[in-house]
């Protein structure tokens, strides 16, 4: 699979259910979506618990790749 770079030179987690942006340097958003891409689990949504993956939205204790940093 060829990785498309937005202008920022970021493109989207490799793990397929995921929405979250990484940088260039980056393959996976969290461990939660690196372990689940290596195990080839089948999910409907993420719970990686960043915010652009929807079983996030009101949970509390979501958070912002920014915020891990």
């Amino acid at each position: 699979m060829a990785e498309i770079l937005d202008g920022g030179g970021q493109h989207k987690c490799a793990y397929d259910q995921c929405e979250c942006q990484v940088s260039s340097l980056e393959t996976y958003c969290s461990d939660y979506c690196s372990d689940a891409d290596d195990a080839e689990e089948t999910e409907i949504e993420c719970d990686c618990k960043h915010a652009p993956c929807s079983l996030t939205e009101g949970d509390p204790l979501y958070t912002t790749i920014a915020e891990q940093e």
